[in-house]
């Protein structure tokens, strides 16, 4: 099985061998993340779609059941050989990055500025970390980047500029490395103790002691942009 979500608000689940649909699921809507003043655009009264808002979540299929995320702001879990809803949560905002599961927990970021640990089987919550929020122009503030789970610790970046290290079962912060106003929008790659992200604005791969969040090393990209993710194979 093959499994996307789209910007016609379906969910698709394709058969991998033929490319022919098994089946589909209409959420309540995809759009994108909406502020007035946005990035301080004006008129500062109309409301703006982000325009850097442009990833859709991604599945993850766990324990027979396909997560994701969407602009309805929700995340939902289906059977992933029928499509049939076991649950779904409803998170402030839309929701674009893709989740993470670990040990029956589901992980994932809201535009709400919210970042939510859901048990897996049931959809409830069980707890709920508060990041940054940007009222006057809303360029710091929201969720987009997917988070990274080891050792107990769920990694993830966001757009307030602070890379997150947070206990995976208790939402206690355990660190936060600030990044100076430039989002971290891309998910983290893990190894050895350290962990990679790059910054957008800033052009920067950095490298932190997984766990004291202090900087081993930055890379300078020369300001170009960065919002793909690091991948790690072998020592590269």
């Amino acid at each position: 099985m093959v499994y996307f979500l789209s910007y016609d608000s379906n969910f698709y689940a394709l058969d991998a061998a033929a490319g022919t649909l098994r089946w589909k699921f209409k959420t309540e809507g995809e759009r994108r993340f909406i502020a007035k003043h946005l990035h301080g655009i004006e008129p500062a009264s109309e409301p703006v779609p982000d325009p850097f808002d442009f990833y859709l979540s991604s599945p993850v299929v766990a324990d027979g059941i396909v997560f994701f995320a969407s602009g309805d702001s929700n995340v939902h879990a289906l059977d992933a050989a029928s499509g049939a809803v076991k649950w779904k949560f409803k998170t402030g905002d839309v929701v674009h990055a893709s989740p993470a599961f670990d040990e029956g927990t589901l992980f994932v970021g809201s535009w709400d500025t919210y970042f939510y640990a859901i048990d897996a089987a049931t959809g409830r919550e069980k707890w709920r970390f508060k990041t940054g929020e940007d009222h006057e122009i809303y360029n710091q503030t929201g969720l987009q980047a997917s988070p990274a789970v080891a050792g107990g610790i769920v990694y993830f970046g966001c757009r307030d500029s602070k890379f997150y290290a947070v206990d995976s079962k208790t939402g206690k912060q355990l660190w936060a490395y600030s990044n100076e106003g430039s989002w971290v929008i891309n998910s983290a790659a893990i190894k050895g103790g350290k962990v990679y992200f790059a910054t957008s604005d800033t052009g920067l791969l950095r490298s932190l002691d997984a766990k004291r969040g202090a900087e081993l090393f930055t890379l300078d990209f020369h300001r170009w942009p960065m919002f793909s993710s690091p991948a790690i194979a072998g020592n590269m």
